[in-house]
This record gives C-alpha cells, sequence and structure tokens, in this order.
C-alpha cells in the first residue's frame, strides 16, 4: 500500500469576501463620480421664433443660464437662485475676462423671472447676451379644399 500524499494547495481555500468588497466599492465610487447636474438640464423646451439666427461663432467664451423656473436656475450646470446668482456671476466675471451668456429659458417659464435674470446681468455690466430659441420655419400656405359635389 502507497501512502497519498497532500499536495500543499489542496488545503488552500479562496475567501472571495475581500474580492467582493472591493468590487462593490468600485461600484459605489463610480456611481458617487457621475454627474447628474446634465439631467436636469435637458428637460427644456425652448420658445418657437418666427425669425432667428444661426449663433455666431466667435472668440468669446459662451456662458450658458438656463431658466427652468424661479427656482431651478443653472449658470454653467450649477444650480443658483436669484439671490445668489448676482455673486456667482461676479465671480465669474473675475475669472474670465471676455466671455458672452447664452440664456436658455423653458417657454413656460414668466417673463418677470427672465427680466430679474437680465437685470442682474446688466446690473454687472454684462452685455454680451444672446437668448436661445428653435428656429420655426413658417407654415406653407395652403387653399381650403372645398367638396363640391
Amino acid at each position: 500500500m502507497r501512502a497519498i500524499r497532500k499536495r500543499p494547495w489542496a488545503d488552500m481555500a479562496v475567501n472571495m469576501t475581500p474580492l467582493i468588497d472591493v468590487v462593490f466599492l468600485i461600484i459605489i465610487f463610480f456611481i458617487i463620480m457621475i454627474n447628474f447636474s446634465e439631467m436636469h438640464i435637458r428637460n427644456i423646451n425652448l420658445p418657437k421664433a418666427d425669425e432667428a439666427h444661426d449663433s455666431l461663432v466667435n472668440k468669446n467664451i459662451i456662458l450658458p443660464v438656463i431658466i427652468k423656473s424661479k427656482e431651478m436656475i443653472y449658470l454653467d450646470r450649477k444650480l443658483v437662485t436669484l439671490e445668489t446668482l448676482t455673486p456667482a456671476l461676479e465671480n465669474k466675471k473675475a475669472k474670465m475676462r471676455d466671455f458672452q451668456i447664452q440664456i436658455m429659458a423653458d417657454e413656460t417659464v414668466p417673463y418677470e423671472v427672465i427680466k430679474q435674470v437680465l437685470h442682474k446681468l446688466s446690473s454687472l455690466g454684462i452685455g454680451k447676451i444672446e437668448f436661445s430659441t428653435l428656429k420655426q420655419s413658417p407654415e406653407p400656405l395652403q387653399e381650403d379644399k372645398k367638396n363640391e359635389g
């Protein structure tokens, strides 16, 4: 009879708990690092304009101001209020020398809110302002066709 010798790696057991912990930590890290602010901005219905011109591409930096409601104003994709809009604009103005404001307001926003934003822009001496709209092509004229029997 021959004695069976155990191999040294036969008694080794793989503990999966640390591996699972590391995988969950990596998943949590990527979930936290996702930028969720862009999801809120995309739900804006721009008003339609009869006559619109394409945005002029120039050397100016375009700083977007997105107005969804009185409480939801985004300056460069960061949520601000009407009260904190002026200090945020002052910070941007101190960091950037030549920039242009692009206002994108939802078509359901009352004009009073847009007027307040424009007033804050003018009080800081910002004059390069562009409004974003959807270009609506005029509907063709159609003759009334009566059913003649």
